[in-house]
């Protein structure tokens, strides 16, 4: 039988343990936070340099907006919904984008009153070149991954993708022990 002493014991070990498996996943969390904005914006600054005549006057805003233009056309309150702004700034960035030569305005065949919006055949071609470009600046980025090392990285990705749009706030990683609780493992 163990005594009072022993059991205080034991569990002061185990908040020892989770004390230290909570600091290192701080500090894991710190350090992707560090990571991922320096790596966009490399990533960025590659596509850049690589398109800087086609991109010279195009904005973050305005690139965010072509690339919800590329696969379909949209109405300003559907596109202000899509980029989670409000409709005023996403017709400001509308606006540039028209005055650019990017973006067109057309009737809605089902319905009159609406005007849905597309890519010119400017911006169809700006957002393919920037597609493929992108692509083979991944593809170069991704090539210091060995196979499995990337087949990994797009497993995490998909998970991180899950959990936030079915709006988890706690994910066991599957590498959890086996019997460990969410909310154990949570801590």
């Amino acid at each position: 039988m163990m005594t009072i002493a022993q059991t205080k014991a034991g569990a002061l070990e185990t908040l020892d343990v989770e004390a230290s498996e909570k600091a290192t996943r701080d500090a894991l969390v710190d350090r992707y936070f560090e990571l991922q904005p320096q790596m966009q914006r490399r990533f960025s600054a590659g596509v850049h340099r690589e398109l800087r005549e086609e991109l010279h006057s195009v904005t973050v805003h305005q690139l965010s907006v072509l690339m919800h233009l590329r696969a379909h056309s949209v109405t300003m309150r559907e596109l202000a919904k899509e980029l989670d702004v409000g409709e005023s700034a996403a017709t400001a960035v509308v606006e540039r984008l028209v005055r650019q030569g990017l973006v067109v305005r057309h009737d809605d065949p089902a319905d009159r009153r609406l005007v849905r919006l597309s890519l010119s055949d400017t911006g169809e071609s700006l957002v393919t070149k920037l597609h493929e470009t992108a692509c083979r600046k991944t593809a170069t980025l991704l090539a210091a991954l060995s196979d499995d090392q990337l087949a990994q990285l797009i497993a995490i990705m998909e998970t991180l993708e899950a959990a936030s749009s079915t709006n988890e706030t706690t994910v066991v990683p599957k590498s959890a022990p086996q019997g460990t609780s969410e909310e154990e493992h949570s801590r």
